[in-house]
């Protein structure tokens, strides 16, 4: 139904020029008068006839198609495109049981295009009112919302898109009857994505520093990381902290001195990449050491992780539990 909203323009410019740009036509096709584009919608009317009976003559129309239709009106030219028709020709070439209904759905909408043609062609030019009423009657339906003035660069770029169409079309259509070559070709089409994903796998990696494809734990942070020497040594640390109000770092390096203190033990060997947690998993159940790392594990992760503010009796709590370590 796009070429009847074609039409629908064409009226326009019987009413009025300002509707539509003129175009140059040094390099368009020869355009058709009213009267030549009414007689090739006739004689297109006829073929599509025969195709009720004749489905087989629907590729070598297609040959014949043209991409659109240049209709000059007075001084303005206009492109009406036969995409429509192409389209349902491409599908009676490829199941040709659809003969009646193609052929039927063709010759209904060349029929609506050809009155209106001929309607046009009888309203004079001076009866803008008429024209205009017509125009404004024609442009209320949904398949006139396509229209459009034909430029230069617009017909060549509709041409190199019909052709492409038309080459994609016989290529897909062709395959279809080739069940080998349609999985080649699917095969294809997934081999091909397969190898852009890789290749975009291989750019990212190529991209990405080694270090942050390390599959160790996160090491601890400096900052979070207890003073160096023996437990005693933290013990001090953590007296000097806790002296001068710094109780939420004092509690850290009490849970410090309690690691050590049982490294010191031999019991383990400290991993800076265990967490606090999995320190207290590694003494057995029955360990007497066992829970009292335990609680000074949950008042470390309590006031350091959990940023609640330590106090002295926080600090008093974790010095007592680790004394008990033995």
């Amino acid at each position: 139904m796009k070429q009847i909203s074609l039409l629908g323009l064409l009226v326009a410019t019987l009413a009025s020029g300002a509707l539509a740009r003129q175009v140059p036509g040094s390099n368009l096709p020869a355009p058709l008068d009213l009267q030549g584009y009414a007689s090739e919608l006739g004689r297109w009317s006829l073929s599509a006839n025969r195709l009720h009976d004749h489905p087989q003559e629907a590729a070598a129309l297609r040959k014949q198609l043209p991409g659109h239709w240049l209709v000059a009106v007075e001084e303005q030219r206009f492109q009406v495109s036969t995409e429509w028709l192409g389209a349902a020709l491409d599908r009676l070439s490829a199941d040709p049981k659809l003969a009646a209904e193609v052929s039927q759905e063709i010759s209904d909408r060349l029929e609506s295009m050809l009155k209106d043609s001929q309607s046009l062609a009888q309203n004079p030019g001076s009866e803008t009112s008429v024209a205009r009423a017509k125009l404004d009657d024609i442009l209320k339906r949904r398949e006139y919302r396509s229209v459009r003035t034909a430029s230069q660069a617009q017909d060549i770029w509709d041409q190199l898109a019909d052709w492409a169409w038309r080459f994609i079309n016989r290529l897909f259509s062709g395959v279809g009857a080739h069940p080998k070559v349609t999985r080649i070709l699917l095969w294809g089409v997934v081999i091909a994505l397969g190898l852009a994903f890789l290749g975009w796998l291989i750019y990212s990696l190529a991209n990405t520093s080694l270090a942050n494809l390390s599959f160790r734990r996160l090491q601890v942070p400096v900052t979070a990381a207890a003073p160096a020497g023996s437990w005693q040594e933290l013990v001090r640390h953590a007296s000097t902290a806790a002296a001068n109000g710094e109780y939420r770092n004092a509690v850290r390096i009490i849970y410090g001195a309690a690691v050590r203190r049982i490294e010191e033990a031999g019991t383990w060997r400290v991993d800076p990449a265990r967490t606090h947690r999995e320190y207290v998993r590694l003494l057995p159940a029955n360990s007497p050491q066992r829970s009292h790392l335990a609680a000074i594990a949950a008042c470390y992760e309590r006031v350091w992780y959990g940023q609640v503010d330590a106090s002295a009796v926080d600090y008093d709590a974790v010095l007592a539990e680790l004394e008990r370590l033995r």
